[in-house]
């Protein structure tokens, strides 16, 4: 096993271990809000971890650019998506 193939095992836990401690923190929550709060690793550090491993394994092809893309929307409209699930339960609770 070379320097590489460890560098894709520790990103790809780490992207992955991000989405289950976001799921985790999501079941454990008790309101909307502080669940909307564990979304945020789960759309930062996923995206960038994985795309991250893919562009190690992959460097400069078809697949490690889109990698980079799909993190980069993901990236972009998370906070969007958080706002607007935080407004929708805002106006849900209060009319």
């Amino acid at each position: 096993m070379n320097a590489g193939d460890v560098a894709v095992v520790v990103l790809l836990a780490i992207g992955v271990g991000s989405a289950l401690l976001g799921a985790v923190g999501i079941l454990a929550a008790r309101d909307p809000y502080d669940q909307l709060h564990f979304t945020g690793p789960a759309t930062v550090i996923g995206p960038i971890a994985i795309a991250g491993a893919v562009l190690v394994e992959e460097p400069l092809s078809s697949a490690g650019i889109k990698a980079v893309l799909v993190a980069l929307i993901m990236i972009s409209t998370g906070p969007i998506l958080l706002h607007a699930t935080a407004r929708a339960a805002r106006v849900r609770e209060r009319g």
